[in-house]
């Protein structure tokens, strides 16, 4: 029992309080220590466990195998493998047995699955070969540091969401990470080019491209790239282009520089895709301001009449002023095979970000007068599915079900299918004898 008075005190004697005023800085007091002593019990920031120097293809091939993988997987699912046909065990290599606990760096009754997400940045990455979050900033490099991360889902895991520690105590307490609540790292490990382009190659694979929006820190890039790729089903190869944004909500502006900064880095990525790493099928997905970055790395390729072979090409919410789109139209659709647009008239990010910009309308909006067409793109108005996600419906695509089933069936299919093909509830605009777009209905 802490004593708040000496012996002479609690008798009343010479030794009490003189003055009211003094109980009350007391209690100020212990008040003040009980806070320090939660803080200083604060549990632990991210952190990635255990980082791993691969120096060879063969040794990062090896470095899933403890999670239940095979070189070059797409996600493991417990109780059941997601692996696509060219990377089946070699012959007599046992395939149907329960897969083990992965390496015993995380429980399998806390996960739902791993995801294995292979990564290009042109963020400043410091220190040597052996890699840490701590190390990977927002500031710009002239290069890009390729690596993978190997992102474990929660068991918690719900459809559409990023499990993350949430704040307590106004802001000045984090929750501890847990392997069962949260979305976490188990792995980060960085490989030169040539290690990289090796452990994407196979022509008979698909890949999935993310590209993030504005503030998206480089954690947080991974695991909405292996949120998507687990919740549409994805069985194919993951992989995101982090570019340096500050991961602030304030920092618009440094973001929409940085935006300005990565084209290089993103279409010297894509010319490795198709030339090294020989991927058949390529598909990217662009979230947000991410959409300027993709626009003018495709610009790029149309200048210097670049083959990207991108398969399908999808814009989420793009960021991109209404003019520019318009002008870039042609690049967009000479690039790609496929390209479906996701717009909203309910986005406030995209409407805050017009109105900072003094643009008529952007790429991602659904004004009064309809989403902004392009023959050619395949727009999709999802006003209707809205996500009250933050209060901003600028994540649509990856929180709402009916998007992630839509995008999940455009980037699983090996032939393209037009909209109401996949998806028979989207309603065709103005009507099906003269469709322009479609939309969920409300």
């Amino acid at each position: 029992m802490v004593m708040l008075t000496s012996p002479d005190e609690a008798q009343g004697g010479p030794g009490r309080l003189a003055h009211p005023f003094q109980w009350l800085r007391t209690i100020l007091i212990v008040l003040f220590c009980a806070l320090a002593t939660a803080c200083a019990h604060q549990g632990p920031t991210a952190q990635p466990a255990e980082p791993q120097v691969n120096k060879t293809h063969q040794k990062h091939g090896s470095a899933f195998k403890g999670y239940g993988y095979r070189h070059g997987p797409g996600y493991y699912h417990y109780g059941a493998r997601y692996r696509h046909h060219a990377h089946r065990p070699a012959t007599g290599e046992a395939s149907e047995e329960a897969p083990p606990a992965p390496g015993g760096e995380v429980a399998a009754n806390k996960i739902k699955g791993l995801v294995p997400v292979y990564f290009a940045t042109n963020r400043v990455v410091t220190g040597g070969p052996a890699l840490e979050l701590s190390q990977i900033s927002y500031g710009r490099a002239p290069a890009n540091t390729f690596g993978y991360v190997t992102v474990s889902i929660p068991i918690v895991h719900k459809m559409g969401e990023v499990e993350t520690p949430g704040t307590s105590w106004f802001g000045l307490r984090k929750e501890a990470e847990d392997d069962g609540k949260h979305f976490r790292i188990q792995k980060l490990n960085r490989l030169s080019r040539e290690e990289f382009a090796s452990a994407i190659a196979n022509p008979a694979d698909s890949l999935m491209l993310f590209v993030h929006g504005y503030n998206v820190a480089f954690p947080d890039a991974a695991f909405k790239a292996a949120q998507i790729a687990f919740d549409a089903n994805y069985k194919g190869r993951v992989m995101m282009y982090s570019w340096p944004s500050k991961g602030g909500l304030l920092d618009y502006d440094y973001d929409r520089e940085s935006a300005l900064y990565a084209p290089d880095g993103l279409f010297d990525l894509l010319q490795l895709i198709k030339k090294e790493g020989k991927v058949s099928r390529i598909i990217v997905i662009a979230h947000s301001l991410g959409s300027e970055v993709v626009l003018a790395a495709l610009q790029q390729a149309a200048l210097s009449q670049t083959t990207l072979g991108v398969t399908e090409l999808i814009f989420a919410a793009p960021d991109v002023d209404r003019d520019l789109y318009l002008e870039r139209a042609n690049q967009i659709k000479s690039a790609a095979g496929a390209v479906t647009l996701y717009a909203s008239s309910t986005d406030r990010a995209l409407l805050a970000s017009m109105k900072k910009a003094q643009s008529k309308s952007r790429m991602g909006l659904v004004t009064g007068k309809g989403p902004t067409l392009v023959p050619g793109i395949e727009t999709i108005d999802v006003s209707a599915i809205g996500s009250d996600m933050f209060a901003l419906n600028h994540s649509t695509y990856s929180t709402s079900r009916a998007v992630l089933d839509d995008i999940g069936r455009i980037i699983s299919s090996t032939a393209h299918l037009k909209p109401p093909q996949r998806t028979p509830t989207l309603r065709s605009m103005p009507d099906e004898l003269n469709t322009t777009y479609w939309m969920y209905p409300y």
